[in-house]
């Protein structure tokens, strides 16, 4: 029996923009947390502990000044540049030093707390529209991250660390939870072990602070329902111990015609600083139910279907709980030389719900689906480092030093893999749900896939000083790995290597004097390939290795950092996806790809009023050695992407508070969808805005409220490919944010 959605709370209002809405959804929200918070951080404030520490806000005592620049205990410099401008002087993504950009030899951008807070960012992909070169990649459904940097990348690469400890496939990016957002282009094996060549993004989560605060907000959308949260940290006394609890509850609808992301999250942190240790420690626990979304089917290169109505059914999803825990160490053995520990566990177990489509008959009109699952997938990944970082003195040249060894394992399995047959009955022109049922038998095929990794890894980068205007850089990692990984009943292994390699790094600037530098380096990579789940794979799975050259031009000062880079990136055994004659995916590798391209960017203040982002890249990347598609592009990447985003902060008016505004356009060019280039993804511009207000001692200390509007033109467009025909992910219509937050 067919039916129709009956989710009313996505029915889209048929004002054209509905800026208000939001705002008459949260006030009874925003009072509600105001009402309760206000209690809860009076008895805290009041208490004889927090009392103590009230006279001393900004340090663990009132004599013990730390340098906390060294590693991400507490808010460090960084942190605080972070949230007051959307330029960041420096970053440790690069070295594992808080170096300076005009001393860094390869090419980092970051993400400011600022800006994120500004545009009201949801998710990393939003993030990285601030950072030129990267484009979205095959995100299973809208469920993963899964980003392309500098032409390479995936959604199972581990290419996203959170605090410098790579992770599991997933969502990583959580708003209440991260403080800023740090890149790194081009190989980073020799610090970050198996890589893309193309680069990692690390998440940077907000620590412990020896100053009391405590925030409440909640968020609210157009398309009904929204998010509440909270923050509180603070010293926990005079013991050189400080805390941190954030918590979220989200229940938002999809933007689409049916659908509900739902999430419940903790994260609870505790640090201790003294003079010569150091040690944070975090958790955080997700229970998450979000939309798995396939998006639109293309038929000889047009979409089938309109961008509100889904193709699949209300049950599909995706539901699981995520968990992170880190333990980070540091003892000092003077302000030149010290020994880190970091140890780091991710999990995610998730089960998925997919109503599949599979082929389309242009006649009737008709698109034939089938339901797809994996019903008790789980990923896990253990990483531990120790590293030695000194600065030292030798024949009058001063070198920053790092000796470190880590080891990995990731494991990842789905016991059983539900595949149904097609079944027709559903009309994209007029569709009518509930002809696919979540029933299936398990593909005996395509099930017990189990895959392993184990790492281990010594490496060293020494920074020398030649003289005040030439800094060398010489790395050298010896990594060596085990992977093991297979699938079917009766179980065959598929993948059985054992192997060493070494991988160099050599790095070079020339500092032209304190604002401007001139830069280069050679590095290489090394990546073993891993399936994703319920896909086949043809002829084993060969570890992929990349090399590049980069040469780059960087300008900073206190208001502006700018660079302009130009790379080239050779890489062999590059893992991608094809749509097989039955609907299955395959997993296979190509033989060669190279990328090329040139990149710039502009951020920071224009004036005392006016901050700005700016970016720019041109992307060449193709395939060179691979049967049938020589010269082919490479799924996902557009040659062209630019971005430009402005703020200011209005003059004093005749109304209380400080306003701000600001907004910015992107633009993404055409994109090939998959390896054979049969279609393609045509290009797009998009439009954002905001207006925020500020008002001290409204409500505690501070009062926020914030309008934010995504995609204001309505543009429809398409995001990514999954490397397949039937899997393409339309990009979001116009979407309106109501945001309000207390401090305390």
């Amino acid at each position: 029996m067919s039916r129709q959605p009956t989710n009313t709370r996505n029915q889209r209002s048929s004002t054209p923009i509905s800026f208000l809405q939001p705002l008459g959804q949260a006030i009874h929200l925003i009072m509600a947390s105001a009402t309760l918070s206000v209690p809860v951080a009076g008895m805290l404030v009041h208490s004889p502990a927090w009392a103590q520490t009230a006279e001393n806000e900004n340090k663990p005592s009132a004599d013990n000044k730390m340098e906390l620049s060294s590693i991400a205990i507490v808010d460090s410099q960084a942190g605080d540049e972070s949230s007051n401008n959307y330029r960041i002087g420096q970053t440790s993504i690069a070295d594992k030093f808080n170096t300076p950009f005009i001393e860094q030899s390869q090419t980092s951008y970051a993400v400011s707390q600022k800006t994120l807070n500004d545009f009201s960012v949801d998710n990393l992909e939003d993030a990285i529209k601030f950072v030129p070169g990267i484009t979205i990649g095959n995100s299973f459904g809208g469920t993963q991250d899964s980003l392309v940097k500098r032409g390479f990348g995936s959604g199972v690469d581990g290419g996203t660390l959170r605090d410098g400890i790579r992770t599991s496939r997933g969502r990583h990016f959580e708003k209440v939870t991260t403080e800023r957002v740090e890149v790194l282009k081009g190989p980073a094996s020799l610090l970050y072990g198996m890589q893309e060549p193309g680069g990692v993004i690390n998440i940077i989560t907000k620590k412990p602070t020896y100053h009391w605060r405590s925030t409440v907000g909640v968020e609210t959308i157009d398309e009904g329902g929204g998010r509440s949260y909270f923050d509180l940290s603070g010293p926990l006394g005079e013991s050189g111990f400080a805390f941190r609890l954030i918590g979220q509850y989200k229940d938002q609808d999809y933007w689409r015609n049916y659908g509900v992301d739902r999430d419940k999250l903790v994260a609870p942190s505790l640090a201790y600083e003294s003079e010569k240790f150091s040690f944070n420690l975090s958790y955080e626990y997700s229970d998450y139910s979000s939309v798995l979304d396939r998006g639109a089917f293309f038929y000889q290169g047009h979409h089938v279907g309109d961008r509100h109505h889904r193709l699949d059914e209300h049950w599909t999803r995706i539901t699981g709980q995520r968990q992170y825990a880190s333990l980070t160490t540091e003892y000092r053995f003077s302000d030149k030389s010290r020994l880190r520990f970091v140890y780091g566990w991710n999990k995610d177990a998730s089960s998925d719900y997919q109503a599949d489509p599979s082929t389309y008959n242009p006649t009737t009109g008709e698109l034939r689906r089938r339901f797809r699952s994996n019903p008790d997938f789980k990923k896990s990944r253990n990483y531990a480092a120790l590293d030695w970082l000194t600065e030292v003195e030798l024949a009058g040249m001063r070198h920053e030093l790092i000796l470190g060894a880590d080891i990995e394992r990731q494991d990842e399995s789905t016991a059983k893999f539900l595949q149904g047959s097609n079944v027709g009955g559903f009309y994209p022109d007029s569709p009518r749900y509930g002809s696919l049922r979540p029933v299936a038998p398990y593909n005996a095929a395509n099930s017990d896939q189990r895959s392993r990794l184990h790492m281990l890894s010594v490496y060293t980068k020494d920074t020398i000083h030649l003289d005040e205007h030439w800094i060398l850089s010489l790395g050298l990692r010896h990594q060596k790995f085990r992977q093991n990984d297979g699938q079917g009943i009766p179980y065959q292994t598929g993948t059985d290597l054992n192997k060493n390699r070494n991988l160099p790094f050599v790095g070079l600037v020339y500092k032209i004097n304190d604002e401007f530098s001139l830069y280069g380096n050679y590095s290489e990579s090394y990546m073993p390939n891993t399936i994703q789940a319920g896909n086949t794979v043809e002829g084993g799975s060969k570890p992929e290795e990349g090399r590049q050259y980069e040469f780059g031009f960087r300008y900073d000062n206190s208001w502006l950092s700018g660079l302009v880079t130009w790379y080239n990136i050779r890489k062999k055994n590059v893992q991608t996806t094809q749509t097989l004659a039955n609907g299955n995916i395959e997993t296979r590798t190509i033989g060669k790809a190279r990328s090329r391209g040139l990149e710039a960017s502009l951020t920071g203040h224009l004036s005392e009023r006016w901050d700005v982002i700016a970016n720019y890249a041109y992307t060449d990347a193709e395939i060179t050695k691979d049967p049938g598609n020589d010269g082919n592009d490479l799924v996902n990447v557009a040659r062209n992407v630019a971005g430009a985003f402005v703020s200011y902060d209005v003059p004093q008016t005749f109304l209380p508070g400080s306003f701000r505004v600001g907004g910015g356009a992107r633009y993404v060019g055409e994109r090939k969808g998959d390896t054979a280039n049969s279609f393609e993804l045509p290009g797009y511009t998009t439009y954002d805005a905001f207006v925020s207000w500020s008002m001290p001692n409204m409500i505690g200390k501070a009062t926020r409220m914030q309008l934010n509007v995504e995609n204001l033109t309505d543009k429809k467009y398409f995001i990514s490919s999954g490397a397949s025909a039937n899997r393409v992910s339309w990009g979001a219509e116009r979407i309106a944010t109501f945001s309000a937050s207390v401090d305390f």
